[in-house]
């Protein structure tokens, strides 16, 4: 008589372990989404919510109510991007001055030839309880007011990222980073892509649909995941391009 005992075992156990990993939430999300985008009412649906017209009424009601930049940026991502998917090539006065603001002050992550060590807080702390011990707090003064600088490993003086994370939220989180490049007129054009971006790109465990966050919506919390389940689900939602030109003398925002 064959013994099938391990090969039962094998088997099962590899099933068991197929389906433990299995995320059956995110499967029936994904499935009945497919289905649902696949169907005639999800078309209708879809054509309804990203036409040009409704896009353009969308607008019209977002300028009416005044919503902050950063809402109806979101709001045009979930609805179908731009009016004819165009670029957007024109922003508002306060984004600019913020804009200008960050490159004045230089913040460009990449061309920082010195920046804070990682290890900063450690030190720190270890300088805390150094001065409580010995009485000598020259090291936690030293780290205090002058930092733990190191040289930056990704150190490049031609790359363009500038960072608005130290300016008003309507900007930083309606553009976050971008790249702001000199052109030939003498000023400088910003790019960038309005999309959500993925869990792993910022180190964090792969998106869940219709539970907890998505990272790059942390600031909306639930509200905005959900929000972005409900989209993708529909398949309306719409990266958007950037594409503004800033003049050598852009207004009262100069370079």
């Amino acid at each position: 008589m064959i013994d099938l005992s391990k090969a039962k075992e094998k088997l099962f156990g590899k099933a068991f372990a197929q389906n433990k990993d299995r995320d059956v939430i995110t499967d029936l999300y994904d499935k009945s989404g497919e289905m649902f985008r696949d169907s005639f009412l999800g078309k209708l649906t879809k054509k309804a919510i990203t036409s040009d017209f409704t896009k353009t009424q969308r607008d019209n009601l977002l300028n009416t109510f005044r919503v902050p930049e950063h809402y109806k940026a979101f709001a045009q991502y979930l609805t179908g991007g731009t009016v004819g998917n165009k670029d957007i090539t024109t922003l508002p006065e306060n984004l600019k001055k913020d804009i200008v603001e960050s490159h004045n002050k230089s913040f460009y992550p990449y061309q920082q030839e010195l920046i804070s060590s990682p290890k900063f807080m450690e030190m720190k702390e270890a300088a805390m309880k150094e001065a409580a011990l010995t009485g000598d707090d020259s090291s936690y003064q030293a780290l205090k007011f002058g930092g733990a600088m190191i040289p930056n490993p990704n150190y490049d003086p031609k790359n363009y990222l500038l960072s608005t994370y130290m300016t008003s939220k309507p900007t930083k989180y309606t553009l976050g980073h971008v790249q702001f490049k000199p052109n030939e007129a003498g000023g400088y054009t910003l790019t960038d892509t309005y999309k959500v971006d993925p869990n792993e790109s910022f180190g964090h465990e792969k998106y869940k649909p219709l539970r907890g966050y998505q990272s790059d919506l942390r600031e909306g919390g639930r509200l905005a995941a959900r929000l972005y389940d409900l989209s993708k689900f529909l398949g309306v939602n719409q990266p958007m391009k950037y594409n503004v030109e800033f003049g050598a003398d852009d207004g009262k925002y100069k370079f």
